[in-house]
């Protein structure tokens, strides 16, 4: 019988879980690093989604390990070269996240140019003062969308809803029906919002540094809900204290779980109101959580079938 152990089990509800059982032992719980050390050498297949690292260190140990099934699209936080290496099949998602963060992305914009959660925490300790809190509406202004994929395509359909003029740089995609081709710099330079959708590559990682976000414009806003080495936090951090951009919404971050120890972005959103941060949860719904959990259950369970 397979050993299965499912990690972040929040995400699983009964249904999955139940799915799993019928292919080997689940163990469903939350570990500590060394926990998860101590446990890896028994297991065939491991599930995770983005909160535990699966580098080197980790998988040299897991000695039966035969699948990890990733609930996620990226797949940085797993040594994957390593891992097929070691023979271990590696499973991930094709676009279940597609709505969930698209959606989230489009809050966030709204939640920074109507200045939303500052309004709410001012009123919350008793201050009312409108004036404070006069935003700027969507309509009419110029969206640039870096890497038009899945969920870039899908923010710039809900865009030009809004009435926004939408944009794109994308060296995969050469033309597109909802969005403009442009070269990056004519991205940076035309945007009232930028928002980030690629994926974490080699190439694109600091790809939006210091001298990138001088070429925005003062008033522009910068939206990342991809993968947090894609923007760098330092150049972000000093762009917002130099006042380069007007404000920036960050849901993703180079080392997570964030705290105020490793990550000065974190201590200067609590003094600022042109920092919104929040902890990777733009595909976190109920909807996608369960989608994307059947979909990788469903496929390990075929591979394990396979083997058999």
């Amino acid at each position: 019988m397979y050993n299965i152990l499912v990690l972040e089990p929040e995400y699983f509800d009964k249904e999955i879980i139940d799915l799993l059982r019928k292919a080997g032992k689940v163990r469903a719980k939350r570990l500590s690093r060394k926990q998860l050390e101590e446990a890896i050498p028994e297991v065939d297949v491991l599930i995770v989604r983005i909160e535990e690292h699966i580098d080197k260190d980790l998988l040299s140990v897991a000695k039966r390990l035969k699948i990890i099934g990733s609930v996620t699209t990226g797949l940085d936080h797993i040594d994957v070269e390593y891992a097929k290496g070691m023979g271990i099949k590696i499973i991930n998602l094709h676009g279940l996240h597609t709505a969930s963060t698209a959606e989230y992305t489009i809050g966030l914009m709204l939640s920074l140019l109507r200045r939303i959660p500052w309004s709410y925490k001012s009123l919350s300790r008793g201050v009312w003062k409108r004036y404070q809190f006069i935003g700027s509406i969507l309509e009419g202004k110029t969206l640039g969308v870096v890497g038009l994929g899945r969920i870039g395509s899908r923010v710039a359909t809900y865009a030009r809803a809004f009435g926004m003029n939408v944009i794109y740089f994308d060296p995969y995609v050469d033309s597109s029906p909802i969005a403009r081709r442009v070269t990056l710099e004519e991205l940076l330079r035309e945007s009232d919002i930028v928002t980030v959708h690629a994926a974490l590559t080699s190439g694109s990682k600091g790809e939006l540094g210091y001298e990138e976000m001088k070429t925005m414009k003062k008033s522009a806003f910068l939206i990342n809900t991809s993968r947090g080495a894609v923007v760098s936090e330092d150049a972000l951090l000093e762009a917002l204290k130099n006042k380069v951009i007007a404000g920036a919404a960050i849901d993703v971050f180079v080392n997570e779980p964030l705290t105020d120890k490793d990550n000065q972005l974190l201590a200067y959103a609590r003094k600022h109101s042109n920092l919104l941060v929040t902890p990777h949860v733009a595909a976190s719904t109920r909807e996608s959580a369960h989608d994307a959990s059947l979909e990788v259950a469903a496929a390990v369970i075929k591979e394990l079938n396979s083997m058999r």
